[in-house]
């Protein structure tokens, strides 16, 4: 059985997940915060509540050149993190964004907002963050918005980059179709937007089905396969045709081509999540 699947199967409660992170943490929290050897952007072990702490200097370094090189982030361009967990994406793009730039994230752990509000936001005045209370039944399963039509918090037109980092592999088709319609709303004319997603096409399902790829999506919801029916979110594989179909419905046009990942097993590969980038169709 896959880790993340176990996991959530032995303690599916976030909060209990959270708790035993941060007790098997606190030593080694306790004395970095006590020697200054913790870098003040980035938060404890303890508060992770998402994965890829062990790589995230490096990950953050490959998609600083993907959000310039492939999505033409500028300096002073105004950016929405949709999903900015506890700002570990924010860090880097403090040292990139000019005074005249601006960073906004959103996500529904109250936690992670708090905290990158309190540490980063205090050191960087355009950088924001803010939480929104959207129900999910292993982050947020109190929350009061539903996903599927919950308005981003921004006026129309704002935004010259956004991304999604990671977003996509944790949603229904229902609420990604929904959350690209709003990255339509909230996107300038002239923007871009880059997303990350598992993709399931002849080449994917091909490879899963030789048992190369590193997630076993051979559960069939329809129009998308889960790692585990019991708790679906945990990973997400959309039909790319379908993945299509919705990101023109929205108004949205592929900026060509499609930068595929080593998650299903590929020899070549640009990350290992698959890349996408998009623009305004008009």
């Amino acid at each position: 059985m896959n880790f993340q699947v176990a996991a959530k199967r032995l303690m599916p409660g976030f909060e209990s997940r959270l708790l035993l992170r941060r007790i098997v943490n606190f030593p080694r929290d306790a004395f970095e915060t006590i020697s200054g050897r913790r870098d003040p952007l980035i938060p404890p072990h303890g508060l992770w509540f998402v994965g890829g702490e062990q790589n995230y200097a490096a990950v953050n370094e490959e998609f600083m050149q993907y959000f310039v090189q492939l999505g033409g982030l500028k300096p002073v361009d105004h950016v929405l993190d949709v999903g900015c967990g506890i700002g570990v994406t924010a860090a880097p793009l403090t040292k990139f964004l000019s005074s005249e730039g601006s960073y906004d994230g959103f996500d529904i752990v109250r936690l992670g907002v708090h905290w990158a509000t309190k540490h980063i936001t205090r050191r960087f005045p355009n950088f924001r963050f803010v939480h929104s209370d959207v129900f999910n039944k292993h982050y947020n399963p109190h929350g009061k918005l539903d996903p599927e039509h919950f308005p981003f918090p921004y006026e129309d037109s704002k935004f010259d980059f956004v991304f999604l980092k990671s977003v996509f592999t944790h949603l229904r088709p229902t609420a990604v179709q929904h959350y690209l319609h709003e990255v339509r709303r909230v996107l300038k004319p002239t923007g871009s937007c880059l997303v990350t997603a598992f993709l399931l096409n002849e080449c994917s399902r091909a490879l899963i089905q030789s048992a190369r790829s590193s997630l076993e999506l051979t559960h069939d919801m329809g129009e998308y396969f889960v790692l585990d029916p019991k708790f679906p979110e945990t990973a997400v594989g959309l039909h790319q045709h379908c993945f299509k179909e919705w990101y023109e419905a929205a108004g949205l046009a592929l900026v060509p081509p499609i930068h595929y990942g080593s998650w299903c097993g590929r020899d070549q590969y640009m990350s290992y999540q698959d890349v996408i980038v998009l623009r305004p169709a008009d």
